[in-house]
């Protein structure tokens, strides 16, 4: 039986000494993917052109799972680092990743992915942490913490994201993760998700799926905006 693998194409920003090559010039990029046992799933140099343009690219297959990617043009001194999760489908995966001189910072997020309608991707989901004890359902959210950040890439049927915590000085589970939903008149609905958050420093993500469905983004049409949403249909498998 045939594992289903993810496409990966991984657009890579291109770091001061590749940037002033000439277009013509082939760059020796180095990806490594490892697991959570530190096994490497991946490890190939690929000799990709450095081209015209502000990024360049490099393809290859993973297997489902999460990994740890560390990506280095040695001759160039450039690297980045990041952690992915790849869902279990044969699908096509779109990774953007800076190249930097500078030494990577190594920060543990919390991923949060799922399969995905076009609606949710339509309404710019991001992901916002609130107080706990200031956050009540069916009432009006307070004002988000900035003790977090979150990026979300939107992939065709499906959504990944990482919430970094910034401040691990925080009491665990003292915070409330919500996700964050644009209306089409550009106000906002808030989502509970209930994960114990934030958890103690980690060296390995966390990992969370939530599968949104067209009939969830439906059921939110009508629901009050700027309030804490916490419908019983929206459930989380954490990992």
């Amino acid at each position: 039986m045939l594992l289903a693998m993810t496409h990966v194409m991984l657009h890579l920003g291109l770091c001061a000494p590749i940037a002033q090559l000439p277009p013509e010039s082939n760059v020796a990029v180095h990806v490594r993917l490892t697991d959570r046992s530190g096994r490497s799933t991946l490890d190939r140099t690929f000799r990709v052109e450095r081209g015209d343009g502000p990024q360049t690219l490099v393809e290859f297959d993973s297997n489902f799972g999460t990994y740890r990617m560390d990506v280095a043009t040695e001759k160039h001194d450039c690297r980045a680092t990041d952690f992915l999760y790849f869902l279990n489908d044969d699908g096509a995966r779109s990774i953007t990743e800076q190249l930097d001189t500078a030494p990577p910072t190594v920060q543990v997020p919390l991923l949060l992915s799922g399969n995905a309608p076009q609606s949710l991707l339509y309404a710019n989901p991001t992901f916002v942490v609130f107080d706990k004890s200031a956050a009540v359902c069916g009432k009006p959210v307070p004002a988000a913490l900035t003790t977090a950040h979150s990026t979300v890439e939107n992939d065709g049927d499906s959504y990944f994201a990482a919430l970094y915590n910034d401040d691990p000085n925080h009491a665990p589970e003292s915070e409330l993760i919500a996700l964050k939903l644009q209306t089409p008149t550009h106000q906002h609905h808030y989502v509970r998700l209930n994960i114990p958050y934030p958890t103690p420093p980690l060296p390995w993500p966390g990992g969370v799926l939530l599968d949104v469905t067209t009939d969830m983004m439906d059921g939110l049409a009508t629901d009050p905006v700027d309030t804490l949403l916490c419908p019983r249909m929206w459930k989380t498998t954490v990992g």
